[in-house]
């Protein structure tokens, strides 16, 4: 089996109970569908602007979140800064408000992954069609955000998860 298809042990004790996909398999697995699909498969000019103007759109239309400013891109990877308006109290939250986002633009092809960083929860992510494909992340960052990574992480050290 090659490497995209694995998770080793290590990977698998840190994401504990809530396996994630690893950034190093996310990585392989871009790589996979681009040696396959062509570096040009994220570079479609034409595909990328309608992408990125149903996308902002959608997350400026969304109840419970606000698109912070325009979209980054850099290298053709589409990243989305989106302050969350409330309070997050599992990760499962976090993941239900990041998939309902995804459920709008997904498209063939999808993947993702979720990074817990110091300023909230980015979801990488790839989807796109055997025409064309889309690279980027959706931040949910804002004070509730950060408070639910200090939280979570409090929650599980070491892989042991602890309830207040």
């Amino acid at each position: 089996m090659g490497r995209a298809a694995i998770i080793s042990e290590q990977e698998r004790d840190v994401a504990g109970d809530g396996a994630q996909l690893s950034e190093s398999v996310f990585d392989e697995v871009v790589k996979t569908l681009l040696t396959h699909f062509g570096d040009d498969w994220i570079r479609n000019k034409a595909a990328n602007r309608a992408f990125m103007v149903g996308t902002v759109s959608l997350l400026r239309d969304a109840d419970g979140i606000h698109l912070i400013g325009e979209p980054e891109v850099e290298h053709f990877s589409h990243d989305f800064n989106v302050w969350l308006d409330f309070a997050v109290d599992d990760l499962m939250v976090a993941d239900d408000v990041a998939y309902s986002i995804f459920a709008r633009f997904a498209e063939d092809i999808f993947v993702s992954t979720r990074v817990l960083e110091d300023h909230g929860v980015r979801y990488r992510f790839l989807t796109g069609s055997v025409l064309d494909g889309h690279l980027g992340s959706i931040h949910l960052t804002g004070t509730h955000a950060v408070e639910f990574v200090n939280m979570h992480r409090l929650r599980t050290v070491k892989g042991l998860h602890f309830n207040a």
